[in-house]
């Protein structure tokens, strides 16, 4: 899908799933580096920015959930600014492009000729969005984390698949947004040296908002790891509890197992002799029974004071 919009000087032309075909012409007509060409069309480049050819080209990777598919992955935004020129492209059709898109054409009439129409300050408005965005995944992962908490608390055998879940998008989220540090600082940098320095005010903003996702992200990792210790207790109690129950089984069969390994080897070696069987089996019987009911109170009383 391909839109284009003029603000004020600038032509934006916004790309999403880009084909092959479509960014070799784009890269004929505005003369691209073929370096930028194999980035475009490279699948999960890592972010990268390049400021040395006659075109500026950044890379950023974010995540994108698939709700069909209950996982996230990611979506790459790619920003190519020239004189008078950016063009955007993602690897997925973007929900937040499209409305960053939408937003900023409503726009146009108001901010044209002023410094909003630069290229660099759209593609402020774009990662912005998409930090925006950021920011509130990570805020519905909080309020998961904050159910799991309940639920092991209530029922805490159903929580392992979700917690481990939890972990591995973490783990995505950490990774992906770590590395976009050191663009966003070599952003900054090139806008301050070769643009409009008041635009540097907008980056930094970027930047700080940067961070907070890169804490937020280790704050729920923390959660998250506190919460997986929490459930390995509580499977080391149930555990324990069963250890306990077996220990406390056993205890009662194993005088009745020796009685009955000594009363049940033969008729003729029984103490009462193979004419008393009669009588000497039902004792027995009930024999096995009260020494099984004594061990039994001897046994729960001293449990009961571990």
């Amino acid at each position: 899908m391909e839109k284009t919009l003029k603000v004020g000087k600038t032509q934006w032309i916004c790309i999403q799933n880009p084909a092959k075909e479509t960014i070799n012409k784009l890269a004929k007509e505005y003369a691209f580096h073929e370096m930028i060409v194999d980035d475009i069309l490279e699948i999960n480049a890592q972010s990268k920015i390049d400021t040395s050819s006659n075109h500026f080209f950044m890379a950023l990777t974010f995540t994108k959930y698939i709700p069909e598919e209950s996982r996230y992955t990611f979506n790459e935004l790619d920003a190519i600014i020239g004189e008078n020129l950016i063009i955007t492209t993602t690897g997925i059709e973007s929900e937040t492009l499209n409305t960053t898109f939408n937003d900023i054409a409503k726009e146009v009439e108001s901010i044209d000729g002023s410094y909003k129409s630069s290229p660099y300050y759209i593609l402020y408005r774009i990662i912005d969005a998409f930090y925006d965005k950021t920011l509130k995944s990570l805020a519905i992962s909080s309020q998961k984390l904050l159910d799991i908490q309940m639920k092991i608390e209530k029922k805490w055998e159903d929580v392992i698949d979700e917690l481990i879940s939890e972990d591995l998008d973490k783990i995505f989220f950490k990774h992906n947004f770590l590395s976009q540090e050191d663009i966003i600082d070599e952003l900054i940098e090139h806008v301050a040296q070769f643009h409009e320095n008041h635009l540097s005010t907008y980056f930094n903003n970027l930047k700080a908002k940067l961070a907070k996702i890169v804490r937020t992200i280790k704050i729920l990792t923390e959660k998250n790891d506190s919460l997986m210790s929490a459930y390995n207790t509580f499977l080391s109690i149930k555990s324990n509890k069963s250890v306990t129950r077996l220990t406390f089984i056993n205890s009662i069969f194993m005088p009745l197992t020796v009685i009955a390994g000594i009363g049940g080897m033969s008729e003729r070696s029984m103490m009462t002799g193979p004419e008393n069987r009669r009588i000497a089996y039902p004792l027995f019987v009930v024999l096995c029974f009260v020494i099984a009911y004594i061990t039994y109170l001897i046994l729960r009383k001293y449990f009961l004071k571990k």
